[in-house]
């Protein structure tokens, strides 16, 4: 079960990072930003709100769009009218190429995706203490039922880790989903998946 959860929520990504540039323009994207950032301003304060921006900017710069095309590899010197006209030609093609507007969309798409990564980097403290938190209960948990002889229940570890898989994929594929988030839903199903991990922890058993 949880080999069919996780191959379900990859298919899914990948279906929705080829799909839905196809589906929404550049522009919705921007837009959805825009919201967030107002949203975060609100929510987590200026100062939060502009480093999740700055931050932002920085991994863009250091990244390249897909609507820019690609250098040529090789430079050969046109040696007469043809092979000009050739050239030109065949960088007209790829500049129609990669400044389509599904390119384009695409470019938006990941300046989203990278804002809402850069906006988990601010809950990077807390989930790490709340994950250090249940973890250290689900093996207390664990060693207080081996102590009791309370068999570890199968189930609830299968029902657990693909219960995690589904709350972490959700995350991600709201991430590139046009749609304007609540800064506290990531935040909630993070926190929600750490704890339903932290159960199949306590319900691992080793078979030997």
């Amino acid at each position: 079960m949880i080999r069919y959860v996780w191959i379900t929520a990859m298919l899914a990504i990948l279906c929705i990072v080829l799909y839905i540039p196809s589906a929404a323009p550049p522009e919705r994207f921007l837009e959805v930003l825009r919201a967030e950032h107002a949203m975060n301003e609100h929510v987590w304060g200026a100062a939060t709100a502009q480093r999740i921006l700055s931050r932002m900017l920085d991994m863009q710069q250091a990244g390249k769009q897909l609507s820019d095309p690609p250098a040529p590899t090789i430079q050969v010197p046109p040696s007469g009218a043809i092979d000009a006209a050739m050239v030109h030609q065949v960088s007209q093609m790829s500049a129609r190429l990669f400044g389509n507007p599904y390119f384009r969309s695409i470019d938006s798409l990941f300046v989203l995706v990278t804002y809402r990564l850069s906006a988990l980097v601010e809950l990077l403290p807390l989930l790490l203490i709340f994950c250090l938190v249940v973890a250290v209960d689900g093996l207390v948990v664990r060693l207080v039922r081996a102590r009791e002889f309370i068999p570890h229940s199968a189930e609830m570890f299968g029902g657990s880790v693909a219960g995690g898989i589904a709350l972490g994929s959700a995350v991600v594929v709201a991430w590139f989903l046009p749609l304007q988030m609540h800064p506290m839903f990531v935040t909630l199903c993070l926190l929600l998946m750490l704890f339903v991990l932290s159960r199949a922890l306590a319900n691992y058993h080793v078979i030997r």
